[in-house]
């Protein structure tokens, strides 16, 4: 009797086991779907259709160090360095004599306290600084947008501030959370893609190429880089073999560069030419 017990109660932790087993498939495959719906929204009607967004095929062993600068073997391509107010004054012919080719400019900012639509002290010398050491030169602002409507606000400034300037390379979103802002805690509930669209649409309307700066991050988790196709991207990354699973024209990949001309640190950036 003791052992009928015994067996009786086997077969039903067995029988228990069976089950446990079934619902932890049964959950698998429920999150795997979960994942795959999320990952193939916005794909098409087919729901077999991958995101339409190109993947980064640069040759990792192409990428290399000379004097300083981050180059690409596998392509023609320009060194670069994006610029603020932080740098205060810059010598710009020293900076083109040591092999520096295109500059992106910070035209302005929008305030995190309150919000306000702010130039860059050094947006008209480094500009025109630029210009006569004979750079290329892009532009980005720096955004606190909110909303679509201030990012068109972000856009409609920085076209303004280039009435009197050609840039030769875009117009750059550069959105980026700053700690104890009074506006924003956080990335979440910030339309970032549609922000970022909303920009970009605005300084091509008034005839400036657009482009969209982000980090790893940004990439992967807040901006949805699909509809972003169209524009210049450019990422950041510190790493001198930028490996970021999705295609990007240009890398930001030190920000503790130095460049004679000017003082302290300086970004550093990579642009490959494939076209």
């Amino acid at each position: 009797m003791a052992q009928y017990k015994r067996s009786r109660r086997n077969k039903t932790r067995d029988v228990l086991r069976s089950i446990i087993m079934v619902v932890a498939i049964v959950a698998t495959v429920c999150t795997s779907i979960i994942l795959a719906n999320k990952l193939f929204a916005g794909a098409g009607d087919n729901p077999q259709e991958a995101p339409r967004i190109d993947v980064n095929t640069y040759e990792m062993d192409a990428f290399y160090q000379d004097d300083g600068f981050l180059r690409y073997d596998a392509a023609e391509h320009m060194v670069g360095i994006d610029v603020s107010a932080h740098q205060e004054e810059i010598d710009w012919q020293a900076v083109s004599a040591a092999g520096v080719e295109f500059a992106i400019i910070r035209a302005g900012f929008r305030g995190y306290a309150e919000g306000s639509l702010n130039e860059d002290d050094y947006f008209r010398a480094n500009m025109e600084g630029a210009r006569a050491a004979g750079l290329k030169i892009g532009v980005y602002f720096f955004s606190q947008a909110r909303n679509v409507q201030e990012a068109r606000e972000e856009a409609e400034f920085v076209c303004e501030l280039l009435a009197d300037y050609a840039p030769d390379l875009p117009i750059f979103f550069d959105w980026e959370l700053v700690e104890d802002s009074a506006r924003i805690t956080s990335e979440e509930g910030i339309p970032l893609t549609q922000c970022a669209i909303e920009f970009c649409e605005t300084v091509k309307a008034a005839g400036y190429d657009a482009g969209v700066y982000f980090n790893q991050s940004y990439g992967y988790m807040y901006f949805d880089l699909e509809p972003l196709q169209p524009y210049t991207l450019w990422l950041a990354q510190y790493n001198p073999k930028p490996n970021f699973y999705y295609n990007f024209d240009l890398v930001q990949y030190s920000d503790a560069g130095s460049v004679d001309g000017i003082p302290g640190k300086v970004d550093l950036n990579l642009w490959i030419l494939l076209d």
